[in-house]
């Protein structure tokens, strides 16, 4: 899980930055693929889905960005910590 925990803050700087739609989606994949049937990443896997489905979105308002910024980090924590 700490792959996980390194790739999610990975993704929080992504979303903070100027990064494209592209760098996003991939970052999300990644996520997705080291937490793959992890019972402790359950409800991660369903906020996963939701950013990539909506990551248009997303991306289109500095707000959006802010807060899968700090969705990531809570996420990255909440791994972490059990």
């Amino acid at each position: 899980m700490q792959d996980a925990c390194k790739a999610l803050e990975t993704l929080a700087r992504l979303a903070e930055g100027p990064a494209d739609e592209a760098k996003l989606t991939a970052a999300i994949q990644e996520i997705r693929s080291l937490t793959k049937g992890k019972p402790e990443a359950a409800h991660l896997e369903e906020e996963l889905k939701v950013w990539q489905t909506k990551l248009p979105v997303i991306l289109k308002e500095p707000i959006g960005r802010k807060g899968m910024a700090k969705h990531a980090r809570f996420w990255a924590e909440r791994l972490k910590n059990g």
